[in-house]
């Protein structure tokens, strides 16, 4: 079945293309006022609305309010009978989602009650302060399953790797407290200094980041006996981090001096990207390659080339944007705006990064598409913008293109015989490359939040031949198909596997 579809062409505007490949999409509003928006990783989204309207709010992945949570809980039917029976009321800051996306944990930045009479500020600092608590909220029934004391000010929560331990960055009692997830009991207070806030641990679950904005430092925490050490002289007021390339760099954002940072962990090389005013929450794309960070100050967002550290665009966005998050699969980015919505962007360059398009009977380097025309992510296309080469002299012509869409082609036979794999290692052992020379360099083709996911395609790659592997990153589960032991063969591998097939089109080479 083809699909006849009419495109009216106007050489002005081909030849024009000064607008970004970042649009935006859609707004979320419904009376809230987001200090932050967090992703499950497998379609569920949540806002967390501080004291402004006592509640959480979760979403789908197509923006649809599933539920609004309000903060007001009654301590005594936890059994924490110290503060009365009476409800008291939170002020939701950050969340963090297990792994399967069933529970969200929520920092509060203060209880509001009679009981609390102490209630900790920004600008506050010491330890006589209100204690305040973490929620962890059913997402099936949107409930409020259980609450533990912290200390005051709760910001940043990060869960580890093996789910073991949470932990939360205390803003003004300079402390963070380490939960132990099986009993959900605070283990351990560790002071790290002025006003911790982002925090990241490492995939092992032995060591984690955490900012001190109220320094030029981040605290390294031993997570085996609670010891810290630090990483000095990053910069002016280090707020979120987050660890990347299997945990060998961190990227920090630098309130203070508009500044990213990249930080090598084991060379400790130190590289900068200016940014617009006011870094404040990132978000790290699957493949690694881009990095996002809402500019608060400036009513802006940034999308940073992690290789280069170059700028690569700068957003605009309604005012006060906060907090950041992707919806991968749909190449989207989420923006909290304290002003009072949610903004969805769609970053059509990552999205033929990770999701190649492709269209039969029709060559990919000819296309190119008008993502300022393209609202509906479940279109099939919407407009074709054609190579300049193709326009005629004319201003204006209506072109009729015969195209056979993706999802009605079902033909009999497959229309590439299954390729043969490159020259790999034998006996599917990942870890040895050419030479006897341990290999560095893989070549990957996938990433996944869910490792079963990772797992599935592990198992359609090795079927076929490959020696498919998964590595566990600190945010995705990649699937590799080769590896080697240099870069120079690595690339070469990388055009070989492109050119076999397209479902090798996006591969991509991570160092380890």
């Amino acid at each position: 079945m083809q699909l006849l579809l009419a495109l009216t062409i106007s050489c002005g505007a081909i030849f024009s293309q000064a607008e970004t490949h970042i649009r935006k999409k859609a707004e979320i509003k419904d009376g809230i006022a987001p200090k932050s928006v967090v992703s499950s990783g497998s379609g569920l989204f949540s806002a967390q609305n501080m004291m402004y309207r006592h509640t959480v709010t979760l979403y789908n992945q197509s923006g649809e309010l599933l539920a609004k949570i309000n903060d007001a809980v009654r301590l005594s039917s936890f059994g924490i009978n110290n503060y009365g029976t009476d409800k008291l009321r939170g002020a939701p800051v950050e969340g963090a989602f297990t792994k399967d996306g069933k529970y969200l944990w929520v920092s509060n930045y203060h209880m509001s009650g009679e009981e609390f009479t102490n209630p900790g500020c920004d600008d506050c600092i010491g330890k006589d302060f209100d204690p305040s608590f973490l929620y962890k909220i059913d997402t099936e029934n949107y409930t409020i399953d259980n609450v533990i004391e912290v200390g005051s000010v709760p910001k940043f929560l990060a869960i580890s790797e093996d789910e073991k331990i949470l932990i939360v960055s205390n803003w003004v009692s300079s402390d963070v407290s380490i939960i132990d997830l099986e009993t959900e009991t605070e283990v351990k207070r560790v002071t790290v200094g002025a006003h911790p806030r982002g925090v990241a641990i490492t995939q092992d679950s032995k060591l984690a980041y955490v900012t001190v904005m109220g320094s030029t430092k981040i605290a390294a925490i031993n997570l085996e006996d609670y010891s810290v050490d630090y990483v000095t002289n990053v910069g002016r007021s280090p707020r979120s981090v987050i660890l990347a390339d299997n945990d060998s760099t961190l990227y920090v954002s630098l309130n203070s001096s508009n500044e990213i940072l990249k930080y090598n962990r084991f060379s400790k090389n130190k590289s900068y990207c200016k940014t617009e005013g006011g870094p404040r929450s990132m978000t790290l794309s699957p493949d690694e390659k881009s990095l996002y960070v809402v500019n608060y100050f400036e009513d802006v967002f940034t999308k940073i080339n992690t290789d280069s550290m170059q700028v690569e665009a700068v957003i605009p966005t309604s005012s006060k944007p906060i907090g950041i998050c992707g919806n991968w699969e749909s190449s989207e980015i989420w923006v909290a705006c304290y002003s009072g919505k949610i903004e969805v962007f769609k970053d059509f360059k990552l999205e033929k990064e990770l999701h190649p398009p492709s269209l039969f009977g029709l060559e990919l380097p000819s296309i190119n598409f008008n993502s300022s025309l393209l609202t509906d992510t479940t279109s099939i296309i919407d407009t074709i913008m054609v190579d300049s080469s193709l326009i005629p002299e004319k201003p204006k012509k209506t072109i009729l293109l015969a195209i056979t869409p993706r999802v009605e082609y079902r033909p009999e036979r497959p229309l590439k015989p299954v390729p043969e794999p490159v020259a790999t290692n034998k006996g599917n052992n990942i870890d040895n490359a050419e030479n006897n020379e341990p290999c560095s360099f893989h070549i990957i083709i996938g990433a996944f939040s869910q490792k079963e996911n990772a797992e599935k395609k592990k198992t359609e790659l090795t079927k076929q031949g490959y020696p498919a592997k998964v590595i566990i990153g600190s945010q995705y589960n990649y699937v590799s198909i080769d590896c080697y032991a240099n870069k120079e063969t690595a690339e070469q591998g990388k055009t070989n596997f492109r050119e076999k097939s397209d479902e090798f089109k996006s591969a991509w080479i991570l160092e380890r």
